[in-house]
């Protein structure tokens, strides 16, 4: 349990001062003006008192326990103190001092000693190189940070690996009138992790969302499994910055090739149910609502508007963001029709006019609530001079009230003008909102929050049939020979132990055994040149396709020695084209699984980047999720009377390399491509496999 470090009964500053542009001094006025509950002592052997308080010469002179103690000197010094606060039996030290893991290697030794004698006294260390905590409990008040921002009471928790970055996440949850519940920025968390963390605000019932900022993930399995637990229960927002290319290694495979910076980590934060963001003003926004409405049952949004424009643009919004708007029942439209304006639209936006009555917009916001087709009512609202709002705000107000579905308003006004009215919502705990996109954005987010809660089964895929052990001796042959990059018989081999479809082929390397093989196989055939240097090898010539003859492929086969000497040639069956789709796997960091890559094949993966991403391992869930989100997906489905192809095939095809893949993590990339897929009943036909060991 984390009491001391967030519910400390009292708190230490060692190297505090009276200096006013210093950390040692923000700290302990900070503890002053949060109104701290517990009793503040300071560590300075020069100066007689810190601002009103003693100041102690050294921690263990301080009279009474100590929970948590603020550790601010030279890097250097800092090992010494943590001994002292180990005979004092201090619980917890903050180390706000840098200059450790981040500075390389003597600030490693440095931070190896510390932890060393934190351990030998049973001390947890927060940091170092860090900001520290709060927590605005108001039995507790606690602010143990450095920071500026205002320290109000919320239901939000925020965690952020950059302090800068949780700065102003704080201070602009501050402007929207929320505060928050509980604040840490760890620093190097040498010691108290995130995942620590994350676990002890998942527990804390004032803690209704949870924030974080996160540059790198330590400990990404512990994280996962806290993370997917909390979230059946709360929910998760993030921000994960470091997302583009520059900076990162080349890969040899499309899939590698196409992804982000560090996509493995954004990927294990969706797995968790991770509601993830690029923007830290829609994450506040989408934390504001979250904290204070229901939750949504779906993506299906009504619209109230007074005017047409906004009511367009929250549409696009949320079309564009994977919303729906619903379609009202029956009933709901025949209320609407004899309540409101005989001008008005009852159509999804209901339009009830400028000059709508507060009765209304109450009547038609509580239609909305009780339709069964409806997930989030969604109120845009100017405010005109000639119309009650005040008693608008209250009708809204008061259907809200006890509503299982959330409601989003957009109140586009003057504030000065208006301020009764937009204060009537604040008093109820409803968020307003001041643009239709704003909402909009923000209605998104429930729905997609809603789609994360509603993942049923995250159990991996099974087949009894596969072989595990043919493989290892496959990928042990590759290494044996010096390799990386398996040849193309052996890495069909391998697809084959695990249960993949596998056309006829063999690899040889002169023109007898290609005829030989061209004769076994059955003609037509296809001749590929074998070669690790050759990534793309139609581009390079080395592939001839569909060979009839002996004579043919006598021809094909002089013509790659040509081209490729002392190159192996690769022979297979040729396959008649059908729907062209593509496999990848990349490994980009080793404590995480695999990145599986599905979408349209051949070139199209190339021009048009139609690719979905997943961590392996894969539910079957997550696997149709795969299929069905690309943007081609009606291609595969069947389009303008053309027959579909069979998905329960691809989806197999999947699945088998989803467990090839866990069962191997010594594979870092892997290419498929093209894959063709047919019509229900027949079996996909893998054209191109590359495999890349680490």
């Amino acid at each position: 349990m984390l009491d001391a470090l967030f519910r400390p009964k009292s708190v230490a500053v060692i190297g505090a001062s009276n200096r006013e542009l210093t950390i040692g001094y923000r700290i302990v006025q900070n503890l002053v003006d949060s109104g701290y509950k517990g009793p503040i002592f300071t560590v300075n052997p020069k100066a007689p008192f810190v601002k009103n308080f003693v100041a102690y010469k050294d921690i263990r002179e301080v009279p009474l326990d100590v929970d948590l103690a603020h550790i601010i000197v030279k890097n250097t010094r800092v090992s010494a103190e943590i001994e002292k606060c180990g005979q004092k039996g201090v619980k917890v030290v903050i180390v706000n001092t840098a200059g450790f893991r981040e500075i390389g290697a003597d600030g490693i030794k440095l931070e190896e000693e510390m932890l060393a004698i934190a351990k030998k006294y049973g001390i947890r260390v927060f940091g170092p190189n860090c900001q520290g905590v709060m927590n605005s409990d108001p039995e507790v008040r606690a602010y143990c940070n450095f920071t500026f921002t205002k320290m109000v009471p919320g239901t939000i928790s925020v965690m952020a690996q950059s302090g800068g970055v949780g700065e102003v996440i704080n201070n602009r949850l501050y402007e929207l009138g929320l505060g928050f519940r509980m604040y840490a920025s760890y620093g190097n968390q040498s010691d108290i992790n995130a995942t620590e963390i994350l676990e002890y605000w998942g527990n804390d019932p004032g803690t209704k969302v949870i924030l974080l900022h996160i540059e790198t993930l330590s400990d990404a399995a512990g994280f996962a499994k806290v993370a997917a637990e909390i979230t059946k229960q709360k929910p998760i927002l993030a921000m994960k910055t470091g997302r583009t290319k520059l900076g990162a290694k080349a890969v040899s495979s499309h899939t590698g090739g196409m992804m982000g910076v560090d996509t493995s980590t954004s990927l294990l934060l969706e797995k968790c149910g991770i509601l993830t963001f690029d923007d830290e003003e829609e994450l506040c926004q989408a934390a504001r609502a979250l904290s204070a409405l229901p939750v949504a049952a779906g993506n299906r949004l009504a619209i109230i508007t007074n005017t047409g424009g906004p009511g367009i643009i929250v549409t696009d919004e949320i079309i564009e963001r994977g919303c729906e708007m619903a379609e009202l029942s029956f009933d709901s439209q025949e209320i609407l029709r004899e309540n409101l304006y005989a001008e008005a639209s009852i159509a999804n936006p209901v339009d009830v006019l400028a000059t709508a009555t507060p009765e209304h917009y109450q009547l038609a916001a509580e239609t909305l609530m009780k339709d069964p087709n409806v997930d989030i009512v969604f109120v845009n609202f100017i405010t005109p001079f000639f119309v009650d709002t005040e008693g608008v705000a209250r009708g809204l107000v008061e259907v809200a009230k006890d509503a299982s579905k959330p409601m989003i308003v957009v109140a586009m006004t003057e504030k000065e003008g208006w301020a009764t009215t937009l204060k009537i919502f604040a008093d109820a705990g409803i968020p307003t909102f001041d643009m239709p996109e704003v909402g909009g954005r923000v209605a998104a987010s429930l729905a997609r929050y809603a789609q994360l809660k509603q993942r049923h089964d995250s159990t991996p895929v099974s087949y009894a049939d596969v072989d595990p052990s043919v493989a290892s001796r496959l990928i042990d042959k590759t290494r044996s020979a010096g390799r990386q990059f398996m040849s193309q018989s052996d890495a069909f081999s391998l697809l084959d132990a695990y249960g993949l479809p596998v056309i006829a082929n063999s690899e040889v390397s002169d023109m007898a055994g290609a005829l030989a093989a061209a004769a076994e196989i059955g003609y037509p055939v296809t001749l590929k040149v074998e070669s690790e240097d050759v990534v793309h090898k139609s581009d390079a010539g080395g592939v001839l396709l569909n060979l009839e003859t002996d004579k043919a492929v006598e021809k094909a086969f002089a013509d790659l020695n040509r081209t490729f000497p002392s190159s192996q040639v690769f022979i297979q069956k040729y396959l008649n084209p059908g729907v062209e789709v593509m496999l990848g796997a990349h490994r980009e960091n080793t404590e995480l699984g695999h990145v599986l890559a599905f979408g349209l094949g051949g070139i199209f993966v190339e021009v048009l980047k139609d690719v979905v991403f997943k961590l392996n391992p894969l539910s079957k869930e997550d696997i149709a999720a795969m299929v069905r989100g690309i943007k081609g997906y009606p291609i595969l489905a069947g389009i303008r009377g053309q027959e579909g192809v069979d998905l329960e095939k691809i989806e197999e095809f999947i699945g088998r390399l989803s467990i090839l893949l866990h069962n191997h993590p010594e594979i870092e990339e892997m290419d498929l491509n093209p894959i063709f897929v047919y019509p229900r009943g027949q079996e996909p036909g893998l054209v191109d496999v590359r495999i890349k060991l680490s």
